[in-house]
């Protein structure tokens, strides 16, 4: 069993309850005690700039079912509000204005102080730990710059952080039991 501990992007909470494990359906369930067993046993992190996403109120102050679960599992979450953390995000920030890969529209969408992404980053690095995101790395090149949001994958590599998708999580977080499926010939 691997020892490593993983920051999850909102992306993974977002789209499991949206699209692939949505809470009203008894059979997804196991996947999210799932996860509350792997934030219990400490193996997965939640950044408190991806807890303020993931638990964002509407006009009248209410709380969807995915945040009301967020603030149930995960509080308090690993502050970004650190020197070192702090001294990375600024490195982040100067790699993307300097590196010439991104249009100053493109890495203008980084640089509210709000935005989780270069936190996460920072975060993976300073904890030595591995992000999980369903986002992939477009790699842009200075001939061809990207023009829309940077992605995590993308910048990570360039941090030397490991990144890797909600599949391969699956397969690296160590607390999942291989066992094939019982298929049943159909007659």
């Amino acid at each position: 069993m691997m020892t490593s501990q993983f920051l999850l992007d909102s992306n993974i909470f977002i789209e499991s309850h949206r699209l692939h494990h949505p809470f009203g359906f008894a059979e997804f369930h196991p996947f999210w005690k799932w996860l509350e067993r792997l934030n219990k046993a400490k193996r997965i992190i939640m950044l408190d700039s991806v807890y303020a996403e993931l638990t964002k109120r509407d006009s009248e102050k209410n709380l969807d079912e995915l945040g009301t679960w967020v603030e149930a599992t995960f509080t308090p979450p690993l502050s970004h509000h650190t020197d070192e953390i702090g001294a990375l995000y600024v490195q982040i920030q100067d790699y993307l204005q300097d590196c010439q890969l991104y249009t100053p529209e493109s890495y203008a969408q980084w640089e509210p102080l709000d935005k989780a992404d270069p936190w996460l980053i920072a975060a993976a690095k300073t904890n030595n730990a591995i992000i999980v995101t369903n986002e992939r790395a477009v790699h842009p090149t200075k001939n061809q710059k990207l023009k829309r949001e940077p992605k995590i994958p993308d910048i990570a590599e360039e941090f030397h952080v490991k990144t890797m998708t909600l599949r391969e999580f699956f397969d690296a977080n160590g607390f999942l039991k291989r066992k094939p499926y019982p298929l049943q010939p159909s007659f």
